[in-house]
């Protein structure tokens, strides 16, 4: 590993477990925010309730089953 991989492990391992759960919370969230974005730009008159759900159906692409049920709610959640 390099001198950079092992910094970042060392920082990563001093921090506590509440540190790391908000750490990963705030990746979660930037990771919605710039799903978010990409819609948006496409579709820049989507309602907000509807911008939620296209963002977790990308983010749940891979669960067919999860998938199913936000299609069926966006079926009746108004552009």
């Amino acid at each position: 590993m390099s001198m950079v991989d092992d910094e970042y492990i060392a920082h990563i391992d001093q921090m506590t477990v509440a540190e790391k759960m908000e750490r990963s919370a705030a990746m979660l969230n930037w990771a919605r925010d710039l799903i978010a974005r990409q819609i948006r730009k496409t579709k820049p008159d989507i309602s907000d309730e509807r911008l939620r759900w296209e963002v977790a159906d990308r983010q749940y692409q891979a669960e067919p089953e999860a998938c199913a049920l936000i299609e069926e709610i966006l079926s009746r959640v108004p552009a």
